[in-house]
């Protein structure tokens, strides 16, 4: 869509000009793109804990470049992440941002510092500062409500102070977004329990879902080794510690079970359980085209995580040929429909473990190619920024 719609330049004020709610139908043509501020410094791949966001986020730019219909504006710091494209212009905080100081400046101040002319500012990670105050509409993705569930289970991964702080942003931004787009109707759930939860008046949530770049390897036919993969991790949600355990007992109880490879990083405890396990192997994290061999070469990926906003690595296994052992009742049940549902197992229940590898080991290459076909009609680059371009209008037409 299109707007001719009289504008308010940023450029010139970004303080003290009454929001553009709404956008006269009648004006839409083929005259003007619709001008997006796409937030982008508050990622820093190399210090942040969700890189799942900016391999969305990378994506999605590169999809949203090629639309006609849009222009996009990306602000980035020096040490953010920022896109490179052929038609968006980028706006780079001459500082960094992955300190807090860095930090806390660049989200109080971006509108400010940057001043794009623009209809409405994107933010891809779904937080808006206490103080920011952008003059046009508001739109993020806000992903899942992990981070309650950690300051409900796990409050010893961050202090008291840092839960506080980052549920009130979370609070904060829920109620100032004039719409939300979230990665499924899990996702979504998570995000009206948590308004209920603080009494927050939810804001229009859109599932939008989102898509890979390994969507670009689906025809590739891959040589299969005897191995299935895990990528690793220490941070509490994602189960790599338990998995071992489960591992652990299953080959105690002699089940022949295939190598198992992790790939990523353990904390003492899982490094203390993989000296006791046999044929499982770790490997150090891979660059984006190692980790795609690595999976496309697995004959199943095991996605333990005990919740997840849309569990991308479960798409991603599927681009490359690969099948999903995956835990019951978490997002992924929704990403994988009923085509995927064999590889879903109980985190409770280790024979169900078992039972869900041996599934996946037995779908032949024609299943999984037709499960891939199935995700990627739903979940495809182009099919996601159909969906948030639609959502973009949407508040712009209000």
């Amino acid at each position: 869509m299109f707007f001719d719609a009289h504008r308010a330049d940023e450029s010139k004020s970004t303080m003290n000009v009454a929001p553009v709610k709404n956008v006269d139908k009648q004006l839409c043509g083929d005259k003007l793109p619709m001008r997006v501020a796409v937030y982008l410094a508050d990622q820093n791949p190399h210090r942040d804990r969700s890189l799942g966001i900016t391999s969305m986020t990378r994506s999605l730019l590169d999809e949203l470049n090629k639309r006609k219909e849009l222009q996009l504006t990306l602000i980035s710091s020096k040490s953010s992440f920022g896109a490179v494209g052929r038609t968006e212009t980028t706006r780079r905080l001459p500082f960094r941002t992955d300190h807090a100081i860095g930090r806390i400046i660049s989200d109080m101040l971006h509108p400010i510092l940057a001043r794009p002319a623009s209809d409405l500012w994107y933010y891809p990670k779904g937080y808006l500062s206490l103080f920011s105050r952008p003059s046009v509409p508001l739109v993020g993705t806000m992903h899942d409500a992990i981070l309650q569930h950690y300051a409900d289970n796990y409050p010893e991964t961050r202090t008291p102070r840092a839960f506080q702080y980052w549920i009130g942003v979370m609070k904060n931004s829920l109620r100032r977004f004039d719409s939300v787009m979230t990665v499924s109707h899990h996702a979504k759930t998570q995000l009206e329990t948590f308004c209920d939860r603080h009494r927050i008046k939810s804001p229009p949530i859109h599932v939008t879902y989102e898509s890979s770049s390994w969507e670009v390897h689906r025809a590739r036919r891959w040589t299969k080794r005897d191995e299935v993969v895990h990528l690793a991790s220490s941070a509490p949600h994602k189960k790599t510690n338990h998995l071992l355990n489960m591992w652990f007992q299953l080959q105690r109880e002699g089940h022949e079970l295939p190598r198992l490879r992790l790939i990523g990083s353990l904390d003492d405890y899982g490094k203390q359980k993989l000296s006791e396990l046999n044929l499982v192997s770790i490997t150090s994290p891979l660059d984006d085209a190692s980790l795609v061999e690595a999976v496309g070469s697995a004959r199943a990926l095991l996605l333990p995580s005990e919740i997840e906003g849309f569990g991308l690595p479960a798409l991603e296994a599927y681009y490359v040929g690969t099948p999903v052992c995956f835990v019951s009742g978490t997002s992924v049940s929704e990403v994988v429909s009923d085509e995927g549902r064999f590889g879903a197992f109980e985190l409770a229940d280790t024979t169900s473990l078992f039972q869900a590898i041996d599934s996946a080991l037995g779908q032949s290459s024609k299943q999984i190619e037709s499960i891939s076909d199935v995700l990627f009609s739903k979940f495809s680059n182009q099919v996601y920024a159909d969906r948030v371009i639609e959502t973009f209008s949407s508040v712009l037409v209000r």
